[in-house]
C-alpha cells in the first residue's frame, strides 16, 4: 500500500493546531490526528487518518512540533 504525503498547507495547517491545543507536552501522535480530523474533516476524507497521523510524526522528528 503506498504511502499518502501530505501538502505543505497540511503541515502548516498541523503546526498551527498543535502550537493552540498542545504547548506543554504533545500526546501520542493517534490521539493528535484524531483530534485534528475532528477539527479539520475535509483533511481527513482527502489523506485519510494514517497519512495525517505520519506527517505528525514525520513533523515529530523533524522538530516542527
Amino acid at each position: 500500500m503506498p504511502q499518502v504525503k501530505v501538502p505543505e498547507r497540511v503541515y502548516d495547517d498541523l503546526s498551527r493546531f498543535v502550537n493552540a491545543y498542545y504547548s506543554n507536552n504533545l500526546p501520542n501522535s493517534l490521539i493528535v490526528a484524531q483530534a485534528f480530523i475532528l477539527k479539520h474533516h475535509d483533511y481527513g476524507k482527502e489523506f485519510g487518518f494514517f497519512a495525517i497521523n505520519n506527517a505528525i510524526e514525520d513533523g515529530i522528528k523533524q522538530g516542527l512540533f
